[in-house]
């Protein structure tokens, strides 16, 4: 007889648990009817899903959390837009620099300054652009130098002796190698 009440006994706590579970999920107004309680049972609705009413309207974590989201997004992409900007103006001062460096050339080939005062200039040129190609990324740097309208291999070579010799690597590791050993040869020859 005693073998038959311990099943018993499971059998009745498990009914009686089930009678509470069913009458919560009446009480507390998740399931509505028979046929919610069936596709809860049957697993066709969401069991992990909170009722409408103990879900709290004003999320201020939440919406604080997308908001810090969308602040991120925008940040990124303003970075992303200014280095872009940046990188341009570093570009067209480049130009800029190669310009008046082609036409100090020119003036001197035409023989309109004098000579001390020429050699202190384009000096003070070369320096100026040494500067300036040191403060930029080296792929920019290299693309620029590279290019022939702009500055003479000379030049480039001048410039390139001025850099502190990181930035002088980086940049012609960027440079084609054809060019590149060009201006290694040129850079012996320049004082």
């Amino acid at each position: 007889m005693k073998f038959l009440l311990v099943p018993l006994l499971i059998i009745g706590m498990f009914v009686t648990f089930a009678a509470a579970l069913v009458g919560m999920l009446y009480y507390t107004g998740r399931v509505q009817s028979v046929e919610e309680f069936m596709a809860l049972v049957e697993g066709k609705q969401d069991s992990t899903a909170s009722a409408e009413a103990y879900l709290d309207p004003e999320d201020k974590l939440g919406q604080i959390f997308e908001l810090a989201e969308e602040y991120k997004r925008r940040l990124e992409e303003e970075t992303k837009n200014n280095e872009a900007f940046k990188d341009s103006l570093m570009r067209q001062e480049a130009q800029i620099l190669a310009r008046k460096d082609s036409l100090f050339q020119e003036r001197k080939q035409l023989g309109l300054e004098a000579d001390s005062l020429t050699s202190q200039r384009e000096e003070a040129s070369v320096k100026e652009l040494a500067k300036f190609y040191s403060k930029m990324k080296p792929a920019a740097a290299a693309e620029i130098l590279q290019q022939d309208e702009i500055l003479q291999d000379t030049t480039v070579a001048r410039i390139m002796k001025k850099l502190p010799p990181e930035q002088m690597g980086k940049i012609m590791a960027a440079m084609e190698s054809d060019f590149a050993a060009g201006i290694t040869k040129l850079m012996k020859e320049v004082d």
